[in-house]
């Protein structure tokens, strides 16, 4: 295939392997730069054997890619908090009285707390100050915020750092991993009265933007959008979703259309479009075409702060700068290789982008629409201008969707059967949507925007919102909890790169690697059922209630005495899915449950409980029992004591240290999640 000779291609893909890597192990400092700057000497010697030979040099390719890989690795090393001496977490913050730190970004608030990104700046330990960095996660109850905080204010808070929590049920959303690879590694949980604010606030460029932002905010809800519309309006233009509300933001997903939210390729090509267009009277000039080149990339990358830097605007103002460039200097320029310049440059700047769903999402797009795409333009080819524009919008979204839909189902678990048409309908009047955005919100910054003017725009997001939500009522073309592995999901991608191979070079060596594909994935698949047949028993974590799991093959039982089932089944989804599991058979809780694994003996409030030679292997305490504890161990023996999240904490609290005594394992859902016993059949 020949867009793999591209050399930035493969150096991109080296790199990211050696990220990968980086992130994976644990070098010693001194070992790794000594054995970088010793492949880079061994390059250099290369690089001048080279250049005197005629062919290509074998040993020069080798230096190269081992010299890039160690590079990746080097830059992992460089940017994982743990490797930075001055970085919170590597200093005092246990003993420390307070930490300056300063706001960098409001985040979407939850039902008790209103959240910042923020920047440790400086430790004090007493009367000494130590320099600080690295990001923090900042929550202030809600019912305790007595004025706005603002981005780019500095703040004097207590050395309260916390870990972040992680889920105490399997398979649910790691939010503590997810903070982590955006290299936020600690949380302060604070009431609005124990922070200080320091009267000297920060003047940066980005917080100059994002308080220009917030003003833009304001105009434009002096125009009276509504509050739906609005948020819409904040994430097509401004990059900003913290005010969608739920059902918005699953109605986009549902009808496929979750990509037009995210300012990503899609918005800045438009853009680009229009402002070329714009700009165009300067091609007359002399050096014009040099002067609308500067401007042009100006302009997206204010565009790209104005959105707030998000990873997937800074990857697509990065890959069409160099688009840009290109255009404007009538060559004809390769997308894939714009796309993977912007890549290199952006992994090397910051490797924790890898992690980022939307940043995944984004470049695997792009990369299918180039690659497939044009390939399914030619299975057939319109007479007519109206039918060959909307093939054309049609294979593209063919082609994105088979490049994501691994992914997607491997994050989201779901399937929109209806993707097509939503992007069929709303792509052609998105370049609308959004180049008469930019004039609403520069005529709003004036205060210059007229009322029709803002009713035909709030009317045109409001239609396209309808149009979203209809989609999104066809239940039945939603394809959702599916159970999809990361092993299924890197199959399935090695399986469409072997298919891209095929349709570039049909030989029978690609033939033989698509096959190939086909078996590896379906492997996986087969794998994943024989994974199914793992035995489990299950006490799940869920305060003032107890939902115990027993799952065998072909049958999953759930002992509870829930009172809401429709929001424990929300609770449950996730495990269903990480299980495979189809059907839930629900039962009272027993006394006793004998499984193939273990006995368990449930003891309730009632406290009674009357065995004849019975020692189970596991005693689960539910509804606080007023037993007593040491005589129980004495009597039945167990191997482990289990407390779920029915039980007061001053109860397990006791229990803990009688179980400590006693010298018997002891397990609180509360502390230390669902309490789980696996075996292979």
């Amino acid at each position: 295939m020949q867009f793999l000779n591209f050399t930035i291609i493969k150096l991109s893909i080296f790199l990211i392997l050696g990220i990968i890597t980086g992130f994976s192990i644990d070098l010693p400092t001194n070992l790794l730069f000594i054995f970088f700057a010793s492949l880079f000497l061994i390059f250099c010697i290369s690089f001048l054997r080279a250049r005197r030979k005629i062919f290509d040099d074998i040993f020069f390719g080798i230096c190269t890619w081992s010299l890039i890989f160690t590079l990746g690795i080097a830059t992992a090393y460089l940017h994982q908090p743990k490797n930075q001496p001055q970085h919170y977490i590597n200093l005092q913050t246990a003993e420390a009285d307070a930490i300056q730190i300063r706001v960098i970004e409001i985040l979407k608030p939850n039902l008790y707390n209103q959240p910042y990104s923020a920047e440790v700046e400086t430790i004090f330990l007493g009367k000494n100050s130590i320099p600080a960095k690295g990001k923090v996660l900042l929550n202030i109850s809600k019912d305790s915020i007595q004025q706005d905080i603002k981005s780019g204010m500095k703040l004097l808070v207590p050395g309260k750092l916390t870990n972040i929590a992680e889920p105490l049920n399997p398979y649910r959303f790691n939010y503590r991993k997810f903070m982590q690879k955006q290299k936020v590694e600690k949380q302060l949980q604070l009431r609005k009265t124990e922070i200080q604010i320091l009267p000297h606030t920060e003047k940066r460029l980005l917080t100059h933007i994002s308080n220009f932002r917030e003003q833009l905010i304001l105009n434009l809800s002096e125009a009276k959008f509504s509050k739906d519309k609005l948020a819409i309006m904040q994430a097509l233009l401004l990059g900003q979703r913290q005010d969608i509300s739920k059902e918005i933001y699953d109605e986009y997903a549902a009808a496929g259309a979750i990509h037009i939210l995210a300012v990503s390729g899609l918005h800045v090509g438009i853009i680009l479009l229009i402002l070329n267009w714009l700009f165009a009277p300067l091609n007359y000039l002399k050096n014009g075409l040099v002067l609308k080149t500067i401007i042009l990339i100006l302009l997206m990358w204010a565009f790209a702060m104005l959105a707030g830097l998000s990873p997937s605007v800074v990857r697509a103002v990065t890959m069409f700068s160099f688009i840009a460039i290109g255009m404007q200097m009538r060559r004809k320029t390769s997308v894939l290789n714009s796309l993977f310049i912007s890549l290199f440059i952006l992994v090397l700047v910051n490797p924790y982008f890898i992690f980022q769903v939307g940043f995944q999402l984004s470049y695997l797009a792009v990369f299918a629409i180039v690659t497939i795409q044009p390939k399914l333009f030619k299975l057939w080819q319109p007479k007519f201008k109206t039918a060959k524009y909307f093939w054309s919008l049609f294979t593209v979204s063919i082609a994105a969707q088979i490049g994501v839909l691994p992914l997607s189902l491997f994050y989201f678990h779901q399937f929109p059967g209806l993707f097509f048409l939503s992007n069929l309908v709303v792509l052609p009047v998105l370049g609308l949507i959004l180049g008469l955005g930019i004039l609403v919100i520069l005529l709003a910054l004036l205060n210059l925007l007229p009322a029709i003017l803002a009713e035909i725009y709030g009317n045109l997001i409001g239609l396209m919102n309808k149009f979203i939500a209809w989609v999104a009522g066809k239940e039945d073309f939603v394809f959702s909890d599916i159970h999809f592995n990361i092993w299924q999901n890197l199959s399935a991608y090695l399986l469409i790169f072997c298919f891209i191979l095929l349709i570039y070079r049909k030989n029978f060596r690609n033939l033989v690697f698509f096959l190939c594909g086909i078996v590896i994935f379906q492997s996986n698949m087969l794998y994943s059922k024989i994974q199914r047949s793992t035995l489990e028993n299950i006490v799940f974590h869920k305060p003032r209630k107890t939902m115990i799991g027993i799952d065998e093959p072909k049958n999953f039982t759930l002992y509870h005495n829930l009172e809401d089932r429709l929001q424990d089944e929300i609770r449950l989804k996730d495990y269903k899915t990480g299980r495979n599991i189809n059907k839930i058979e629900e039962k009272i809780i027993p006394d006793i449950l004998n499984t193939s694994m273990a006995s368990i003996l449930i003891v309730d409030s009632s406290a009674v409980y009357k065995l004849n030679d019975f020692n189970p292997d596991v005693v689960l305490l539910r509804d606080s029992p007023k037993i007593n504890l040491e005589r129980l161990i004495k009597a039945l023996k167990p191997k482990i004591i289990v407390a779920d999240g029915s039980n007061y904490h001053s109860y397990v609290s006791r229990w803990a240290k009688t179980a400590k005594k006693q010298k018997t394992r002891f397990h609180h859902t509360g502390k230390n999640g669902a309490f789980r016993i696996s075996t292979e059949p």
